[in-house]
């Protein structure tokens, strides 16, 4: 079963395809399309794998955000496993991909009540927030080297040359031969006072952070599966207010919310598989 999910849009549309009965109970329906001219992307998640330097298991997360960074333009499609449906479709949405999702029909359910909470929230087209810009070389090395500045939330953009607004410029050539390394580096070179966003006790939550001069945005995906509770967020710039939209948690709000030294912090009580905070001047 093919779905659609045109997250690129500022409301996610109605289909316009002739659902079957079982689908039309959930609000959804089939809909075709030229798969063949997607590119097909890794389901989202975790594999928790053991640490060849201790005995502690690692978790190395599957996420897709450094790819639509590289190719915005790209059509891309999810050929999902059963319970990854609602993970990919929010991923999806914060990172307005063109993404065409082919999900198991045991998933149609949750599915359903994440792309009724996706309804909900308006979409502003608002620019990503980065202070590391990255000239990339096409190389798969490079690649990964985005891979793991992404899952340590150190937030960039692709530049043909240095910017000068940017705090950090870097080539993505040899360099980037170890993208572990080269990840722990630009962590050190930016300084974690610089990092527009720190997630604290958690690696398995993946933040995209937008805004302009009065407000932001913050994406917040949960790869990891279970429910996350307390999570302790700090995003760079004093925004006095905070509203919380936690999928599947819709009465949570934000708590112990401070403003302190041009820096936001704030916990989010509990969340499942997506949450938005939406940051005001």
């Amino acid at each position: 079963m093919i779905l659609l999910l045109a997250a690129a849009a500022a409301a996610l549309p109605a289909l316009d395809c002739s659902p079957t009965p079982a689908w039309r109970e959930s609000g959804l329906c089939a809909a075709q399309d030229d798969a063949a001219r997607r590119e097909k992307l890794p389901a989202p998640g975790v594999q928790w794998k053991v640490s060849e330097a201790s005995a502690t298991r690692a978790p190395w997360v599957d996420a897709n955000g450094w790819r639509f960074l590289r190719n915005p333009h790209q059509a891309y499609l999810y050929d999902l496993p059963p319970g990854a449906a609602a993970l990919a479709a929010a991923e999806a949405f914060a990172w307005q991909a063109n993404a065409l999702l082919r999900i198991d029909s045991a998933d149609r359910e949750p599915f359903a009540r994440l792309l009724a909470f996706l309804r909900r929230i308006p979409a502003p087209p608002l620019p990503d927030r980065v202070n590391i810009g990255l000239i990339d070389d096409g190389s798969p090395a490079a690649g990964e080297a985005m891979n793991l500045l992404a899952r340590r939330n150190l937030l960039f953009r692709l530049v043909s040359s240095p910017d000068p607004a940017l705090d950090l410029n870097l080539h993505l050539g040899p360099q980037a031969a170890d993208p572990s390394a080269f990840a722990a580096q630009v962590r050190r070179r930016l300084s974690d006072e610089k990092r527009l966003l720190r997630i604290y006790g958690s690696d398995v939550v993946l933040g995209r952070l937008t805004g302009d001069a009065a407000r932001a945005r913050l994406h917040l995906l949960n790869y990891g599966g279970a429910r996350i509770e307390g999570l302790r967020v700090r995003v760079l710039g004093a925004y006095p207010k905070g509203v919380l939209a936690a999928a599947g948690h819709e009465r949570a709000a934000l708590t112990d919310y401070a403003v302190q030294t041009g820096a936001t912090e704030f916990t989010i009580p509990e969340m499942s598989v997506y949450a938005v905070v939406d940051l005001t001047r």
